[in-house]
């Protein structure tokens, strides 16, 4: 039995993003991102997130993300899961990685100015920080 070769998909509206779900022991490292001040609350919180630039392969834009948003090196310990969503035309592939930085680093965060604070918090308190519905959704079942 002969296979059918799949066709070639175009894909000139398709990024892929990485999230960085930095862990220390039971708790996750949030990051507080301005967003709009035309808002109540101008702020929200996530994780560390980034778009994977043209060329760039996604573990090095991932370690580039945690190198310029919190001033210190990451480490990549493991891809926990992958995600894909539509957003009217465009398509959207993301790549989220459970990573760590060392605990001299922590006390040398510095953020950028768009970002507000950071926070170390337990899982279960993610729904209390976290908007994104989405990204609670793809957290669900996940071991960590």
């Amino acid at each position: 039995m002969r296979l059918e070769r799949s066709k070639v998909v175009e894909m000139k509206n398709t990024y892929v993003r990485v999230k960085g779900i930095i862990k220390k022991d039971d708790t996750y490292l949030l990051i507080k991102r301005w967003v709009d001040d035309h808002i109540p609350e101008p702020f929200v919180w996530e994780f560390i997130d980034a778009e994977v630039g043209h060329g760039e392969a996604p573990d090095e834009a991932m370690l580039h993300a945690i190198t310029e948003l919190l001033s210190v090196n990451g480490k990549i310990e493991k891809i926990e899961y992958t995600w894909s969503q539509l957003i009217g035309e465009t398509h959207c592939v993301g790549i989220a990685y459970l990573c760590s930085i060392t605990e001299e680093d922590e006390s040398n965060i510095i953020l950028p100015e768009e970002y507000g604070s950071w926070e170390w918090v337990k899982r279960d308190q993610f729904p209390y920080y976290i908007e994104n519905q989405y990204v609670l959704k793809d957290l669900e079942g996940k071991e960590l």
